[in-house]
């Protein structure tokens, strides 16, 4: 797998995206290479917190990247893709960005990982008029100050602990305990959380926030096991996500359902949980599963296993969208001007593997629902909403000593 790496590129011409991701590569014609590069660049947390779900979507834009670099050039120019690593820092990510654009002079501008990030950036994107089509924010109060070069791909924050609130209700559970990490995504998740569970008539006996250096998790869990709570819902990453897997099992806290955002949704949680990470369930905004029905999903799936060795997962599956919508509105706005192609942007309407790309006035693609899978067998498994359900949830959780070892 090739990921964290400073810098990457590849040649790309410009075909629909359907088309793209459905007939694969092509020789690149000589003429194209003589061509002086075209620069897309930003930062990416190749390194630090966030460095897994966005390992993953810096694999997704590679993989896009290489499938078009083979079919020609973008307006008949080789493009060299630049990430710079920000190291999961928003100040560093700003630093960075300033640079790309005011000393690299790159010609398209790539969003970081992360609503935190984002948010930090868009001010730079927005003062240098540099489109970025953010395929790793999420959290809509980005899009509701007024920016103008920032499109949302995702779907929103606060509906990523709606599916497990609405399951956990429908079973008849009554008390929820709601934990996020203290930035701006998970805020906006585990508000979504409140929101929804009220909603369904369940009590809230507690809503926490943690640092978001935060390793040790116990005496949070202890206190949610003195409440009684039925189920806990947190707004997490990665790093957190795991150790609050772990530290439930070290207390033997078995609540009737744990899900989380992100950090499930990585193959990597399941990698170094094992056994630990049965039954937990996971927000995700694509999974791959061709049953979804999107242009080129299955085509997409295949080729993507085979170039990086594992199956593509939303992280990696949103960095390619980003890349092919970028590419549409450059092919439409016919020049690398930004104002052309920001124009493009707002009035894209475009399906690709990934579903539908069409933003509201603000610039969010409000159309993006989420989903929701459990890991049965060591594999994520969609549960919910009922359309798109593989398996009927297993619920409640069974007790940490009545699971399998390995």
């Amino acid at each position: 797998m090739t990921r964290y790496t400073s810098w990457l590129w590849a040649i790309v011409p410009i075909l629909g995206f359907a088309a793209a991701l459905v007939l694969g590569a092509v020789a690149t014609p000589p003429a194209a290479l003589a061509q002086e590069p075209l620069t897309i660049g930003g930062a990416m947390s190749l390194t630090g917190r966030y460095s897994e779900p966005a390992g993953r979507m810096a694999d997704g834009r590679t993989f896009a990247m290489e499938e078009i670099n083979a079919r020609g050039g973008l307006l008949g120019r080789p493009v060299k893709l630049v990430m710079r690593d920000d190291r999961s820092d928003p100040s560093t990510a700003v630093k960075l960005y300033e640079r790309l654009l005011t000393e690299e002079n790159v010609d398209l501008c790539l969003a970081p990982y992360s609503s935190p990030i984002t948010e930090a950036v868009a001010s730079i994107t927005e003062r240098y008029k540099c489109p970025i089509v953010a395929d790793g924010a999420a959290t809509r109060s980005i899009w509701e100050k007024g920016r103008k070069y920032i499109f949302g791909l995702v779907g929103p924050s606060e509906d990523y602990l709606r599916g497990a609130v609405e399951i956990a209700a429908k079973q008849g559970y009554k008390r929820i305990a709601i934990i996020n990490e203290d930035s701006l995504f998970s805020k906006a998740a585990a508000a979504g959380a409140e929101s929804y569970a009220r909603q369904h008539g369940m009590e809230v006996v507690l809503r926490e926030e943690y640092p978001r250096t935060a390793t040790d998790f116990r005496p949070l869990l202890l206190k949610i096991k003195a409440l009684n709570a039925d189920v806990i819902a947190g707004g997490s990453y990665f790093v957190d996500a795991a150790a609050i897997t772990r530290q439930m099992k070290e207390l033997n806290i078995t609540p009737k359902l744990w899900a989380a955002t992100v950090g499930p949704g990585l193959p990597r949680f399941t990698e170094d949980l094992g056994p630990l990470a049965e039954y937990v369930l996971g927000s995700t905004q694509w999974e791959p599963v061709p049953a979804l029905g999107y242009p080129g999903i299955k085509e997409y799936i295949e080729r993507f296993e085979k170039r990086f060795g594992y199956k593509p997962n939303y992280h990696a599956a949103q960095g390619t969208a980003a890349m092919l919508i970028l590419e549409e509105a450059v092919k439409r706005a016919g020049t690398l001007d930004r104002e052309a192609v920001r124009a493009q942007l707002t009035q894209l309407d475009m399906t690709t593997h990934y579903g539908r790309f069409k933003v509201d006035e603000t610039g969010f693609n409000s159309g993006k629902g989420l989903l929701l899978f459990q890991i049965i067998k060591g594999e994520r498994r969609l549960v919910w909403p009922d359309e798109s359900r593989e398996v009927q949830p297993i619920v409640p959780f069974p007790p940490w000593d009545k699971r399998p070892s390995k």
